[in-house]
């Protein structure tokens, strides 16, 4: 067998095979494409029902936002009151630490008082006097 005739028969095959794998590869690629056309169907139907669960996610956030306001402004009116009687203690301590020598010397003046009231009463009883 020459050279001649190995490219003859090899021309042959060559003639009858390449329409058949043609065929073969046209039909894969309709395959291809029907399948490509379905997943993108099937895509868009997953897309509209996630459209759809994010519509009704932000209904239900839009739904919560005035109680989520109201628990905010709650929130800013227990920090203010917070803040005011945090204010107010530390007032008052100043205020008493300020004038402790006053207070103090006040309480001994009464507990004073009271000891020259009970020393009197029981000299107005030892006595046999009253009042």
């Amino acid at each position: 067998m020459g050279l001649d005739q190995l490219l003859e028969l090899t021309s042959n095959v060559a003639v009858k095979a390449l329409p058949i794998a043609g065929v073969v590869v046209l039909i894969f690629l309709a395959i291809f494409l029907k399948r490509l056309v379905s997943l993108l169907n099937t895509t868009q139907d997953c897309v509209q029902s996630i459209k759809k669960t994010v519509e009704t996610a932000n209904k239900e956030l839009e739904t919560l936002e005035k109680p989520l306001q109201t628990l905010n402004e709650l929130s800013d009116t227990v920090d203010c009151v917070h803040e005011a009687s945090k204010h107010a203690v530390r007032s008052s301590i100043a205020i008493f630490l300020e004038n402790l020598t006053y207070i103090k010397d006040w309480i001994f003046k009464k507990m004073g008082n009271e000891e020259e009231i009970k020393e009197e009463s029981c000299e107005v009883n030892v006595d046999g006097k009253n009042g």
